[in-house]
C-alpha cells in the first residue's frame, strides 16, 4: 500500500513534545524508529529540558536521518506540538508522549485504514499499563494480527456522546470511542491548518478537539491495541493540582461545550468536564485564584443555562455514570507503576 504512494504522501511527520524525560526517551525514540512503515519524519522538540534530554535528542538524531530535533526555550506541552507542527514535512502527523511507545505496526495499521477509507483521521486502541511493565507487554503484543476496523462520520457527535465505558460496551460502539488526546492517532497534516495548540496550558488538547473533529468528514477506527500509554505517578496529569490547572480544563471543555451547541451536538463530554469547577474551588490559595474561580463560575452557569431540560438530563446522567467509572480508574489503573 504506502509504497504505491508519492512520497510526500508516504512520509508520517510523527511529533514528539520532550521535556526531562531522559530516563525514557530512548525507549521511546526506539520504538518510533522500529516502524514497520518506514518513512517517517521524527520531530523531537526540547521544550527546555534541563536533565539532559537536549543532548539525548541530538545524539539519537545523529543515528538516524530521520530523526529531526528542535531546542526552545520551555514553553510547555502546546509549544513543544506547535513546533513539531510547523516543521512537520508528511502529510500524515501522529504523536507521541515522551515516555510511551508504539507497537511496531502502529503507523502502518493507520495509515493503511485511513487511506482505505479516504479517512481525515485513524485511531486504534490503546495498553494502559505500569511503567515497569510497558517493555515487556509491547513485545509480547509485537505480532498480533489486525482486529477489526469501522468508519464514520460523525466525528464531534462521537467525541461528546460515546465517553461512558459502560454504555458504549453495552452499545457497542467501542470503536465509535476516541478522546481528545492526540496520541494514538493519525491525522491529516491539513486538519492542521490554522490550528494551533495554546501554549502554556495543561488542557491544550481539549482546546483545539472540537475543532479538529468539527473539520473531519470520515474518521477509520481499528480494535488494535498499538500504543502503549504508561503510568507514572509523577506524570504532569497525576501531579499538577493547583487552581490554574483546573481553571485551564474548565476553560477548554468550555470552549469544546460552547463549539458542540453551536454545531447542534449535545456537549455531554464538555459537560462532565466542567466538574473540575468543584476542583478548582477547593484549590483556591490566594486572591488571584480566587477570582479565577468566580469568573469561570459564571461562565458555567451561563452555558448550562443554554441547555434545554431534555439536554441537561442527559448531560446530569452521563456525567453521574462517568464520575462513578473514574472511581474505579483511579484504585487501579491511575496507582499503575
Amino acid at each position: 500500500m504506502s509504497t504505491a504512494l508519492p512520497a510526500f504522501e508516504r512520509t508520517v511527520s510523527v511529533i514528539v513534545p520532550v521535556y526531562n524525560a531522559a530516563a525514557h526517551l530512548a525507549a521511546c525514540v526506539t520504538s518510533i524508529l522500529a516502524q514497520t512503515h518506514q518513512h517517517l519524519d521524527v520531530i523531537l522538540v526540547d521544550d527546555g529540558s534541563t536533565d539532559g534530554s537536549g543532548e539525548l535528542c541530538d545524539e539519537i538524531a545523529a543515528t538516524d536521518e530521520r530523526v529531526r530535533v528542535i531546542h526552545q526555550s520551555n514553553g510547555g506541552i502546546g509549544a513543544a506540538q506547535n513546533a513539531g507542527l510547523d516543521a512537520a514535512r508528511g502529510a500524515y502527523i501522529t504523536f507521541c508522549d515522551n515516555d510511551d511507545l508504539m507497537s511496531p505496526h502502529l503507523v502502518e495499521r493507520l495509515l493503511s485504514i485511513l487511506i482505505d477509507a479516504d479517512a481525515d483521521m485513524s485511531c486504534c486502541r490503546w495498553w494502559n499499563v505500569g511503567a515497569s511493565v510497558a517493555a515487556a507487554s509491547k513485545d509480547q503484543h509485537a505480532d498480533d494480527p489486525s482486529g477489526s476496523a469501522i468508519v464514520f462520520d460523525d466525528a464531534a457527535r462521537s467525541y461528546q456522546n460515546i465517553f461512558s465505558i459502560a454504555l458504549r460496551r453495552i452499545r457497542k460502539e467501542e470503536l465509535k470511542y476516541f478522546s481528545e488526546a492526540n496520541w494514538g492517532k493519525l491525522y491529516r497534516a491539513s486538519l492542521f491548518d490554522d490550528i494551533r495548540f495554546p501554549s502554556g496550558r495543561y488542557a491544550q488538547d481539549v482546546a483545539v478537539a472540537m475543532d479538529l473533529y468539527l473539520r473531519m468528514s470520515r474518521v477509520a477506527s481499528c480494535s488494535d491495541r498499538l500504543y502503549f500509554w504508561l503510568q507514572r505517578g509523577d506524570s504532569v496529569s497525576h501531579s499538577l493540582r493547583s487552581a490554574t490547572y483546573y481553571h485551564d480544563i474548565v476553560r477548554a471543555h468550555a470552549r469544546s461545550f460552547e463549539a458542540a451547541l453551536d454545531h447542534g451536538v449535545l456537549p455531554a463530554r464538555a459537560y462532565y468536564g466542567l466538574t473540575a469547577l468543584r476542583l478548582q474551588r477547593r484549590s483556591i490559595r490566594t486572591p488571584f485564584d480566587a477570582e479565577l474561580f468566580r469568573s469561570d463560575r459564571a461562565l458555567v452557569r451561563s452555558l448550562k443555562s443554554r441547555l434545554t431540560l431534555t439536554q441537561r438530563v442527559r448531560c446530569m446522567g452521563l456525567r453521574l455514570v462517568r464520575q462513578a467509572e473514574v472511581v474505579v480508574y483511579d484504585l487501579t489503573v491511575h496507582r499503575r507503576r
